[in-house]
């Protein structure tokens, strides 16, 4: 049973960098718009769409920063792992 994937298409390339994108905007509205629910509630109308807009942004951006990082350590170790076969072959 082979693990091999077949190569992404440029359509599913430009869809995974485009998801960063709508991350980073989404993850703070959305964060504002439960704020504003939850400022209603309480009746301290800035406090919490503030505070989670900013909790928003911060998870949208460590999210692409550790997704990004596995990206990288995954294809160092694919790279890796060829040179090694590479030079085990010959």
């Amino acid at each position: 049973m082979s693990t091999h994937q077949p190569p992404p298409t440029a359509l599913s390339n430009a869809a995974q960098r485009s998801s960063g994108s709508f991350e980073l905007v989404l993850g703070p509205v959305l964060m504002a718009l439960l704020g504003l629910l939850v400022d209603s509630w309480a009746g301290t109308r800035p406090l919490f769409t503030l505070l989670f807009t900013v909790w928003g942004a911060i998870g949208a951006a460590a999210s692409i920063y550790f997704r990004y990082r596995h990206q990288i350590a995954t294809t160092t170790a694919l790279q890796s792992g060829s040179k090694d076969s590479g030079a085990a072959s010959r």
